[in-house]
């Protein structure tokens, strides 16, 4: 019988936009968290490193956060729990993988020591405040990712989390839909949580097995080349695949990129990866000891990134190796929605240089850790749920889901389409979506928070039209004592910059000249913004920041 007691569901992230993922359920004073990612900075958000959950929603109210349940490790998953457990301590649970990567991310804060991890295994029920949570194996593109299931006083609310339907994994660890349909047939879904991101795109998504074949092709029928290729460092099965083609055709493999190193001998020490591979690999020093058609070289960057290793290889080609006509790369992985000029950026660059690229949909060098339409139906089918929110995808791609499921007509309640900062209360009277106030960016530059919506516009402004600098000097009467100093940064470059800048000058001047009174300093520091921010908009059509400096002697 469900009780009276309502539940929330607050989306502090994710819907709408790829990143930053996290949904809060709440249930009287406690709450858990599943994911808390962060979203990478849009080309508008000059300076910004990061961009998090709107965790507010914790920090602001008198609630317990009981526990933070992870699906699986990748950054848009985990990547915000450093910033977020500085605030609200609370143990994080889930499987081996992903413990051990949120560990590494700790690390690297200093906030290891002082965190309560939790390691899960697949079909795993574990109490998180006053809910039973299970753990429910998925395939993804990163081993031992979840779905979960929340057993509240609601009953059941069931998130996915990212997934697709492999029926032939690598690592033959199967998707639990069984599992999935013995829920949805005998306990009753109350609320299930599902993936988007492939929603608009029709059919199944190619197993991660069927890879190998393809990028077989592309080694064998590639003599006398060295072959980059570029994948996630978090991608354990596809490195696994590659370093097997690359034994068959006789390549040594030369792992390249921190993250990718580290993620690899993680993989070993989990059983992902078989150590002969890092005991036969050799590092890029000794590239030179080795034929182009000896070599097979894996590395992070295949985004564009500017700080990973396929960047360097682009830019400054001696770094590591030179890298020229004699090289092949081959971009594992589909572009991220926002890094398509970055990345477009580096092919044209490799083709300076003479060097061939590989990429999507050029050749079948990628298959997508995200489930399509026909895999999304079956979820939703088997899952037979009252209430249905999509999740995880742009407002496009949620919309897309929802239409599938109302077609499907399996949603035997309402299907509803949320934004981030919405929420759902599910009662004994239904479901009912309504806004909850927490659902903004939380902007990273440095330290959380520091990084207002005003300051980014700001800081947009200078990137684009610069700032113009108005200093001047007032007596205690506020008369203008010596000439107005004028001062541009980014604003005009060429020889018409002297000549504007002696004109704001004169103008400045006739303006104190024209004053039948002395006014107060907020009020020159006023009129001088409006009088020189309009000169400079007749003049040049630009609208570049003024700062007005007065200093009273």
């Amino acid at each position: 019988m469900v009780s009276k007691d309502p539940v929330r569901v607050e989306f502090l992230g994710g819907l709408g936009e790829i990143g930053r993922n996290a949904a809060l359920i709440s249930q009287g004073g406690d709450a858990l968290l599943i994911d808390f990612g962060v979203m990478f900075p849009k080309a508008d958000m000059p300076g910004v490193d990061l961009v998090l959950p709107d965790f507010r929603a914790i920090s602001e109210r008198e609630i317990r956060l009981a526990g933070v349940v992870l699906t699986h490790g990748h950054e848009d998953h985990i990547g915000g729990l450093p910033y977020l457990l500085r605030e609200a301590p609370a143990p994080v649970y889930g499987s081996r993988l992903t413990i051990e990567l949120v560990s590494a991310r700790l690390k690297e804060h200093k906030l290891l020591a002082e965190s309560e991890l939790v390691v899960v295994e697949d079909y795993d029920t574990v109490s998180v405040g006053p809910f039973q949570v299970e753990f429910i194996p998925v395939t993804h593109s990163v081993p031992d990712a979840m779905s979960v299931a929340v057993y509240t006083s609601q009953g059941v609310i069931f998130h996915t989390g990212d997934f697709k339907i492999d029926s032939a994994p690598v690592d033959h660890r199967q998707m639990g839909l069984s599992r999935l349909a013995v829920l949805g047939r005998e306990r009753g879904i109350r609320l299930l949580l599902s993936d988007s991101t492939n929603a608009e795109e029709g059919g199944y998504t190619a197993s991660e097995s069927s890879l190998f074949p393809s990028l077989a092709e592309i080694f064998y029928s590639s003599p006398g080349q060295r072959i980059v290729i570029a994948c996630f460092a978090s991608h354990l099965h596809r490195i696994l695949q590659i370093t097997r083609i690359a034994e068959l055709v006789g390549r040594k493999v030369v792992f390249m990129g921190r993250s990718l190193k580290r993620n690899v001998s993680l993989g070993v020490d989990l059983g992902i990866i078989p150590m002969r591979v890092l005991d036969e690999s050799v590092e890029v020093e000794r590239i030179g000891s080795f034929d182009p058609e000896e070599v097979c070289v894996i590395a992070t960057g295949s985004q564009g990134e500017q700080a990973a290793v396929l960047h360097t290889l682009a830019f400054q080609p001696d770094r590591f190796f030179k890298i020229g006509e004699k090289d092949m790369v081959i971009f594992s992985s589909d572009v991220i929605p926002g890094n398509e000029s970055a990345v477009n950026r580096l092919i044209n660059q490799f083709a300076r240089l003479g060097v061939r690229s590989i990429y999507p949909p050029m050749k079948t060098v990628h298959a997508s850790g995200h489930a399509k339409r026909e895999e999304l139906a079956t979820v939703l089918s088997l899952a037979s749920p009252e209430f249905f929110v999509p999740v995880h995808g742009e407002y496009r791609q949620m919309s897309a889901h929802a239409e599938l499921a109302r077609k499907l007509g399996v949603v035997s309640g309402e299907v509803l389409v949320c934004q981030d900062g919405d929420e759902i209360v599910l009662s004994g009277a239904g479901a009912e979506r309504r806004p909850a106030g927490y659902g903004e960016y939380l902007y990273v530059d440095g330290v959380v928070g520091d990084v207002s919506r005003g300051l980014l516009r700001d800081r947009r402004v200078l990137s684009e039209d610069g700032v113009v600098v108005v200093a001047v000097t007032v007596d205690s009467a506020g008369v203008l004592q010596g000439a107005p100093e004028m001062l541009s940064i980014g604003w005009v470059h060429d020889e018409r910059e002297e000549e504007l800048l002696d004109e704001a000058g004169t103008l400045v001047t006739k303006l104190f000249e024209g004053l039948s009174q002395p006014l107060g300093q907020e009020e020159i520091r006023e009129e001088l913004k409006r009088r020189v921010g309009r000169f400079v908009r007749e003049r040049t059509k630009r609208r570049p920041m003024i700062v007005s400096l007065i200093t009273e002697v």
